[in-house]
């Protein structure tokens, strides 16, 4: 009952945003509210769940792709900017929205996220300098601006003006880091 309680909650989020109730999941769900009481405290503990069940799975796909020694440094460093939760939409600018502005502590657990979970991506990157899959960068400043992308893409809005979703954005650019704006070819001298 647990799990059918939490996909309800994310189907409602998706919906309204964090502006569901306990009676509207109770409806959802052809149940008494006394019988979501029953598994969790409030909306609030619902909400606080479902995005720590988000962070433990980007952190387990994570390391998943780390350990995973049949891929390249880029292959790694390319499928780890992209992760997204499969669960909660952190890519609806209204929940993202929502979050900050009625569930700031939980917010903070998805913005901790973007802003601190980058050793994995640091050590990847040495990696791949020290097996020759990438030139010799300034490895922290190719942190902070990957931090800094990565950031500003989650901004709700951000993605409640522009055409590409947060997964469309996310590609663009862990391709932009890993191949650049200049196309494949023959070299062309940058214009000044």
């Amino acid at each position: 009952m647990r799990e059918r309680l939490l996909q309800a909650a994310m189907e409602l989020m998706k919906r309204k945003g964090l502006k569901f109730t306990i009676s509207d999941l109770a409806a959802e769900l052809g149940t008494s509210k006394r019988t979501i009481y029953e598994h969790f405290e409030s909306k609030e503990q619902i909400v606080g769940t479902l995005v720590d069940e988000a962070v433990s799975e980007v952190k387990r796909i994570e390391q998943a792709i780390y350990r995973d020694e049949s891929l390249s440094c880029a292959h790694k460093l390319s499928a780890i900017l992209t992760i997204l939760p499969k669960g909660l939409q952190l890519g609806d600018h209204r929940l993202l929205s929502d979050l900050k502005r009625f569930a700031p502590d939980e917010w903070l657990k998805v913005d901790r996220l973007l802003q601190e979970e980058w050793g994995t991506v640091k050590a990847i990157i040495e990696e791949g300098i020290a097996a020759g899959q990438f030139r010799p960068v300034h490895v922290p400043t190719i942190v902070q601006l990957m931090k800094g992308a990565s950031v500003s893409l989650f901004d709700a809005d951000f993605l409640m003006n522009t055409d590409c979703t947060l997964a469309g954005a996310v590609r663009t650019m862990a391709d932009v880091f890993l191949q650049g704006l200049i196309p494949e070819g023959p070299s062309q001298e940058m214009k000044q």
